[in-house]
């Protein structure tokens, strides 16, 4: 499964070549903005003056105490830009809208008025402006990076992969943009080049572990979990591998028949600030339990317990039923198992997931009479319906009730198709029109 998109990392707002591009901006493009006058001039002069010995705040001052300010686009995108530079974006924004007010096509003021808004993380409110920088004209790099950085973040993945591509063009040595064409790539299937590039990504910036978890995730899609696991251990080695990432090793190294190695990152991982994510959490949870790593599951199912927040209900809820899973197909607890369960579903009748167990492990008992109607209970939740009508076929085969098992499966087609269940019903067909 593909990797949620990447957020502009820290480093980017200090890069060379983001500063050289907003830096820039100070400097005046008389062809697409508005005509300076000598007193806005004189001004700026003095602004430009302060700056190069680095007293902005002194500058800031200076166009904010000018009469002249309330009247011109020039002196308000000058202290958008010291706005911006000093953090006091949301007076930048102002600025810069004040700018355009004046002067509609001030391209600039457009280009400054979107990096604010998007240093503010709103993606949605910043690309009108950015667009209207392109329409104006604009075709930097930095301007093209950002827009297929809000296409990325939009899902939008094809127009993310063309800016993208028109940035580098420009900026052929961003990281944050083949950071961000990676992932384009990786959503388009296109993984030999996303791996490719996300390794100029990692050797520029080995010690930021979110791109080794990135390239993780599609040598994952790609079944080549060796790869993932060294694409980990990098940062895992320089110490910048969070809590997520040590859990996520440690699930790899489980599956690779390595539980020796899995147990102490999952003790890392909970010694880790934040700690692991609970889907992740959740996730590690089940694998442990379905490869029958009972010790392993055991200290995760403790970990978990221990550090989840008071205010988790819904979490505990799933801790609790993975839980009872150990128990039940452990043999440790079966009793303290069913126990669980059944309080679940008896708090929540519509917990598909724990009546689907449930069902099961009253299946394994020879109750097969109460598992089908847990189980057709279960099919009415949405998050358990395949699995739910999935059980009842391999009940009601078991049962020999042939037609009873296809009329299930068709229900479990209707919600997922699958070559190998449709061969099943074929199967199932055969047995029927045998018995006849």
């Amino acid at each position: 499964m593909a990797a949620e998109p990447l957020p502009l990392s820290a480093p980017f707002w200090r890069e060379p070549a983001f500063l050289k591009a907003f830096t820039g901006s100070y400097e005046i493009e008389s062809r697409i903005e508005p005509t300076v006058t000598s007193a806005e001039s004189e001004i700026l002069v003095q602004v430009q003056k302060l700056m190069a010995t680095e007293k902005r705040a002194e500058a800031l001052r200076l166009l904010e105490q000018s009469a002249l300010l309330p009247n011109s686009a020039a002196l308000q995108f000058n202290r958008g830009n010291l706005l911006f530079e000093e953090g006091k974006l949301e007076n930048a924004i102002t600025a810069y809208e004040a700018a355009i007010k004046m002067y509609p096509s001030f391209r600039r003021a457009h280009r400054n008025l979107a990096l604010s808004i998007l240093r503010k993380d709103s993606v949605s409110k910043a690309l009108p402006p950015l667009l209207e920088a392109i329409r104006l004209g604009d075709q930097d790099g930095l301007t093209y990076g950002l827009l297929g950085y809000c296409r990325l973040q939009e899902e939008r993945w094809a127009s993310a992969l063309q800016a993208y591509r028109m940035a580098l063009l420009m900026e052929p040595d961003s990281v944050e943009w083949k950071s961000g064409l990676a992932q384009c790539l990786q959503h388009l299937d296109q993984d030999e080049e996303a791996v490719a590039l996300l390794d100029e990504v990692i050797e520029a910036r080995p010690d930021q572990a979110s791109y080794a978890m990135v390239q993780a995730g599609i040598y994952m899609s790609m079944d080549r979990h060796e790869s993932a696991i060294a694409a980990l251990d990098l940062p895992r080695r320089l110490g910048t591998l969070d809590g997520e990432g040590l859990l996520l090793l440690a699930e790899l190294h489980l599956r690779a028949g390595r539980e020796h190695l899995s147990i102490p990152l999952v003790t890392a991982a909970f010694a880790r600030s934040p700690l692991p994510p609970p889907a992740r959490i959740l996730a590690t949870l089940r694998s442990a339990t379905n490869l029958a790593a009972w010790p392993l599951a055991r200290d995760l199912e403790k970990q978990a317990f221990l550090h989840a927040p008071a205010d988790s209900s819904a979490y505990r809820v799933d801790l609790l039923r993975e839980q009872a899973r150990i128990d039940l197909a452990s043999g440790e607890n079966v009793e303290r198992g069913l126990k669980t369960l059944r309080e679940l579903v008896a708090a929540r009748p519509d917990d598909g997931a724990s009546l689907v167990i449930l069902g099961q492990q009253l299946a394994k008992t020879g109750a097969g009479e109460e598992a089908e109607l847990l189980f057709l209970r279960a099919a009415k939740s949405e998050e358990a319906a395949f699995e739910a009508w999935f059980e009842l076929v391999r009940l009601r085969v078991e049962q020999r009730r042939y037609e009873a098992a296809i009329a299930a499966l068709d229900n479990a087609l209707g919600i997922r198709k699958s070559e190998d269940l449709s061969r099943y019903r074929e199967a199932l067909a055969g047995l029927i029109d045998a018995a006849k």
